[in-house]
């Protein structure tokens, strides 16, 4: 009797290969692979919860009606993240509010003000736009930081220059920005509108406050959070990991220290504003609320003041709803109630005029010299 031989089954032939090869490529897997790189290899491709927060935060944006363009100035990358509501009827000039965000952090913060306070910014205004840092907990926080001030005033002038404002808003270090390129700027703002602003300091608490800020890299997030913050056990959980990121940067000291006594807020030089106002929080240690009065007691004539109950330095956060009721009442006059959650405690008594000099600013503040640089 022959024998006969199987027919060919390639299904069955290409199985036994595929195993052969399965199995000599997990034995040299073992042999060459260095297990524990392997898995740090993976999470460096997977994003972290700040990127993740990033994405989701400027998908916002974008779904909100924002555009991102970017500003090179040297080898730094800014962002301009721009809304635009209307184009200017024919002959008419494009109302701007353009906002600077403070040391450290992200525009995304004030999305939820933004959008609180679009209808009524959108009935006055054609375009919102706003300036995001490199190195800050912004959408750009894995660029390397600016630690210039001279460079981050050059910026804002820029950024002025070619987007002339209508309002310029600025919050703590953006106030300061705002306010000392308001000084000089070739044509009248309607309005200057400054929250928490450092920068107009007298020169004997300057290094106090430098010293102050280059400190706080040595404080835990919680001792951090309680000269921040109104209340820090309710926003630790959001915010230590952004802030114990960012003040964990060594550009910080080096940025404190390229800041020279000609980068500060003159007082004895107008701002060129019609109206200004300043926005604090009744118990911000950060940049302390007492230092409203400096401002008060230089521009106080042309300058509207608000102090937010039970607020620490990031209004934004703690009280989003109530803050963009104080800002559309300083811009617009309108959108709040005084006594809920906010008081004024300074009324301006004039318009202040373009053709206003130097002369008649210093008059309020006695013994001080024309020729004086801060």
């Amino acid at each position: 009797m022959s024998r006969t031989e199987p027919p060919f089954d390639p299904n069955a032939f290409a199985q036994w290969l595929l195993e052969g090869v399965k199995d000599v490529v997990q034995y040299r897997a073992r042999q060459t692979l260095d297990r524990e790189r392997w898995i740090e290899f993976l999470k460096s491709r997977i994003p972290n919860q700040n990127q993740v927060l990033h994405l989701a935060l400027k998908r916002a944006f974008t779904g909100a009606g924002f555009a991102f363009e970017e500003l090179s100035q040297g080898e730094a990358v800014f962002h301009l993240i721009r809304k635009r509501w209307r184009d200017p009827a024919p002959g008419t000039e494009l109302r701007r509010i353009l906002f600077i965000p403070g040391f450290g952090d992200t525009p995304g913060s004030w999305l939820p003000l933004f959008t609180l306070s679009q209808k009524e910014l959108a009935d006055s205004f054609d375009e919102l736009l706003v300036i995001d840092f490199p190195g800050y907990t912004g959408f750009l926080s894995h660029h390397p930081m600016v630690t210039s001030m001279r460079i981050l005033l050059a910026t804002v002038a820029t950024v002025c220059e070619a987007n002339p404002p209508s309002a310029l808003l600025g919050h703590s270090l953006g106030g300061w920005l705002a306010a000392k390129v308001a000084q000089d700027l070739p044509r009248t703002l309607d309005h200057l509108l400054l929250i928490a602003p450092s920068g107009l300091i007298p020169p004997e608490e300057r290094k106090t406050f430098g010293d102050f800020i280059v400190k706080n890299q040595n404080l835990t997030v919680p001792e951090l959070l309680e000269l921040v913050v109104f209340n820090p056990r309710k926003f630790g959980p959001l915010l230590s990991k952004e802030f114990g990121d960012f003040y964990s940067k060594p550009g910080i000291r080096e940025f404190v220290e390229s800041v020279e006594e000609r980068h500060f807020v003159d007082p004895a030089k107008p701002v060129r504003a019609r109206k200004i106002t300043t926005v604090w929080g009744d118990h911000d240690r950060f940049v302390p609320t007492h230092w409203q009065r400096h401002w008060i007691e230089t521009y106080g004539e042309c300058l509207d003041a608000y102090l937010l109950k039970d607020t620490g330095h990031i209004p934004q956060m703690e009280h989003p709803y109530v803050t963009s009721r104080v800002i559309l009442h300083a811009l617009l006059e309108k959108g709040g109630v005084e006594g809920r959650g906010w008081k004024k405690v300074q009324s301006r008594q004039k318009i202040n005029s373009a053709k206003e000099g130097a002369r008649e600013q210093r008059a309020r503040l006695p013994g001080q010299s024309s020729n004086r640089t801060t």
